[in-house]
């Protein structure tokens, strides 16, 4: 009994188990294709551009001072003001100077008048003089002569020097009415009426906003792309659907000692008004266009190799291919050399593929993809 117990153990020991049934549908031998997503390899236009933050600025910005010392009388203007070179923005003891002006042209009229008369009487002794030299007498003296000569030169100097005052004063006198020397805007106004103010005191400050211009600065060798009258484009963030035209006019000659970077200026081509001074723009500078193949960013895997994408042949088949690539842009990577236009490429599931192994054929884009994947 116990001997053919054991029989029976041993012969069901060495019984093989039923193989699994194949797959249906699969591959013979069971082998699965690989599940991935594939895109169709395109040629579009890529942009070469050079992106910087910059600012806009004034192309002229400018402090107003006092010429004149004095009390502000009168303050006709406020910030955010639009001014001319005829818009007075201040007077200052206009009174004052005035009177200044009147008291010196009265003292101008006094000199001419003392050298009117020196000089009537410096004519007449002269002919006395000659007179009295050719009947052999000396009816006035040569020192007499030199003394008169001197009132006349004095008075002449008198003359003069009270004219060049006068043409101070009336100087002073416009000068107390405080203009403009541009059109542009009020930024500050640091002063307020009754204040004593020196000559130089800041009366204003202004800015030329007839022209704008964005400020940028770019590493120095992104800055040897650019060429004169470069066209740039650039937005702010409270316009940020629209992008602006300004031209390149200027780049520094001297790059800054710690970054290396260059300054570089570009003339705003339109307005709007949104423009203030000192905002922040993002600069685009296009420096070249042209047609590349392009491909999703997913599809591009870095390996020892190299960068590396799997191209599927007409069977199916995939097989890895080293490919040179250049720019990334927001439509893909860009690849310059190792794939053509047209060829398909696996993009999701590819980093589990190995040579040669089969994959699915490529369906229809499924619903919220693009160019065959997943976004």
């Amino acid at each position: 009994m116990k001997r053919a117990l054991l029989l029976a153990i041993v012969v069901a020991g060495c019984s093989k188990p039923d193989a699994p049934a194949p797959s249906k549908g699969g591959p013979p031998g069971g082998a699965r294709k690989a599940r991935v997503t594939v895109h169709t390899a395109e040629a579009r236009e890529v942009e070469y551009a050079i992106d910087a933050a910059g600012s806009i600025e004034a192309a002229e910005e400018i402090s107003i001072p006092a010429r004149v010392s004095g009390v502000i009388d009168v303050l006709s203007f406020k910030q955010g003001d639009t001014v001319d070179e005829k818009t007075v923005l201040c007077e200052i003891e206009v009174e004052r100077y005035r009177l200044a002006a009147a008291r010196i042209e009265a003292d101008l009229e006094r000199a001419k008048a003392q050298a009117t008369l020196a000089e009537t009487m410096y004519t007449n002794r002269l002919k006395l003089y000659e007179e009295g030299k050719k009947q052999g007498k000396e009816w006035v003296t040569e020192e007499q002569m030199a003394q008169w000569r001197a009132d006349l030169d004095k008075a002449k100097a008198d003359v003069a020097r009270v004219t060049a005052d006068l043409a101070l004063a009336r100087r002073d006198h416009e000068n107390c009415r405080v203009r403009s020397p541009i059109a542009g805007v009020i930024n500050t106004k640091p002063v307020s009426r009754g204040e004593y103010v020196k000559p130089e005191t800041i009366i204003a400050t202004m800015l030329n906003v007839s022209t704008l211009h964005i400020q940028f600065t770019l590493p120095e060798l992104e800055s040897s792309r650019l060429v004169p009258k470069q066209e740039i484009t650039f937005s702010i963030r409270s316009v940020p659907d629209r992008l602006f035209k300004a031209r390149l006019f200027y780049m520094s000659q001297k790059a800054d000692a710690a970054t290396r970077s260059i300054e570089c200026k570009a003339e705003i081509l339109e307005r709007h008004e949104a423009f203030r001074t000192n905002l922040f723009a993002s600069v685009r500078i296009v420096t070249n266009r042209k047609s590349s193949v392009l491909v999703p960013d997913r599809a591009v895997l870095p390996t020892e190799r190299g960068f590396v994408v799997w191209v599927v042949d007409g069977q199916n088949r995939a097989k890895s291919r080293v490919v040179k690539t250049g720019l990334r842009t927001a439509n893909g990577v860009e690849v310059v050399d190792g794939l053509a236009a047209g060829e398909k490429i696996a993009v999701d599931g590819a980093a589990a593929l190995k040579d040669g192994v089969e994959v699915e054929p490529p369906g229809p884009p499924r619903e919220g993809t693009k160019g065959g994947a997943p976004k």
